[in-house]
């Protein structure tokens, strides 16, 4: 142990800087470090040393790169597709508290991950749904990034049902599509009942048509009809730019993007690929990573680990208990489950641990008992608990009332800071990863 503490501490003053735990406990930097140990000449340990530099400057350098990045939540095990299916899995996450897991894969987890992903983007290829849908909406064959985002925020396919399109003559792909006229806004606005006016070019028609329960006779109006009751229009849905595309803030049931929203909710679920969270508390939740695969047939990324910190239920009478989620599959290399949970719990307030002795936490148990039986006094009566813990527990016995106050503040601030305070900020835990921990 102490070989490996000297190698470590002579890394970081070759390279000159702290070598954090994704680094050390790289794999290939392990085996490196016990080839220079076990050297058998000098000239040998020399190369051996050589080696291991080269091996930990590299991981070292990539570390500082996603360092420069902060830590904005789980990703994915692998770094691999493109520039907006990493965007799409990005803001899928959200901005829940974690670590990005593909800080401290292998290369074997990181391998699996990827083959994963491939299996999932075969057997997703065959749902009946999504072939059923590419086949009436995409063109023949998967579409560009630009296709992509021009087909999610037309006001068209934010609008018209699949039908209107084949009636009307729009082609799902290629067309441009232009609001003239609209219904009541702001406090008028009906979600249930609106109208509105688009241009659609190709092939250069305008088409006023209505939300709401149809009349008979009224072929231009529509709406969804869910356990008896018309399903309001998606609202308050986050406005995006994607170059000259702007995904809009609302959405009617039944369009073209709104099927491809469904079938994403359900290519997740049955995937574990991950969901838009920032829309969960609204009315449309969807899959960006599953809609750009039904698409663009990109495979989005499978996360080997979720490790993040969350909250249970709160109170006005108490805090909100943090707990550090680690969901692993069975096949993870439990070193690798260990070094996310011991980066994860980095985050934990500074200067908080439990302490050394059980007998402080029963000390503060002890008196809270006391409070509920003696009926909650504004002044504790200390001497008199001091007495009776003491009479209960003739073998850890205190020496005075002060002392015995001073223990059970020690347990207070242990169970109420470890449980109640929240996790320190990204930027302090990025601090806490640059630690040396030997």
């Amino acid at each position: 142990m102490n070989e490996m503490k000297g190698v470590r501490k002579k890394l970081r003053q070759s390279l000159g800087q702290d070598l954090p735990d994704w680094v050390w406990c790289h794999r290939r930097v392990q085996r490196a470090t016990a080839d220079y140990l076990n050297a058998s000449s000098d000239a040998e340990r020399e190369d051996c040393w050589s080696i291991l530099e080269d091996e930990a400057g590299e991981r070292l350098a990539a570390w500082n790169e996603g360092r420069k990045e902060g830590l904005r939540g789980v990703q994915s095990g692998t770094t691999g597709g493109s520039r907006d299916m990493r965007e799409a899995a990005s803001r899928d996450s959200g901005d829940a508290k974690g670590l990005d897991s593909g800080w401290f894969v292998s290369d074997r987890t990181t391998a699996m991950v990827g083959a994963m992903a491939a299996l999932f983007a075969l057997i997703g290829d065959q749902i009946p749904e999504v072939k059923e849908f590419r086949k009436r909406i995409l063109p023949g064959r998967y579409l560009t990034t630009d296709e992509a985002h021009a087909l999610i925020a037309s006001y068209a396919a934010r609008t018209f049902s699949p039908s209107w399109f084949e009636e009307w003559g729009i082609p799902f792909v290629g067309h441009r599509a232009e609001v003239l006229d609209t219904g009541p806004r702001g406090e008028d606005f009906n979600s249930v009942d609106d109208w509105m006016t688009i241009r659609a070019d190709p092939p250069g028609v305008a088409k006023t048509v209505r939300y709401a329960y149809p009349r008979e006779g009224d072929p231009d109006t529509r709406c969804v009809i869910q356990n008896g009751a018309v399903v309001p229009i998606h609202t308050q849905l986050p406005i995006e730019s994607h170059g000259d595309h702007v995904y809009s803030s609302w959405l009617w049931p039944g369009s073209v993007v709104d099927e491809l929203y469904d079938l994403s909710v359900e290519l997740a679920g049955a995937f574990d690929w991950p969901l838009e969270s920032g829309n969960l508390g609204v009315t449309r939740p969807w899959s960006r990573t599953s809609a750009w695969f039904i698409l663009t047939g990109e495979a989005p990324p499978v996360h080997p680990i979720e490790a993040r910190w969350e909250t249970k239920h709160g109170s006005s009478h108490l805090n909100p208990q943090w707990r550090t989620l680690l969901t692993i599959p069975p096949w993870l290399p439990e070193e690798e489950a260990l070094l996310a949970f011991r980066l994860l719990r980095r985050d934990r307030p500074k200067g908080l641990k439990l302490p050394k002795e059980a007998r402080t936490l029963e000390v503060a148990r002890f008196v809270w008992e006391r409070e509920r039986l003696d009926g909650y006094r504004e002044s504790p009566p200390w001497k008199a608990w001091f007495e009776r813990w003491n009479e209960e527990n003739p073998g850890h016995r205190f020496k005075s009332p002060s002392n015995f106050r001073t223990t059970f503040l020690r347990g207070d601030a242990a169970v109420k800071g470890l449980n109640f305070r929240p996790p320190e900020p990204a930027d302090a835990a990025v601090e806490h990863l640059k630690t040396d921990t030997t």
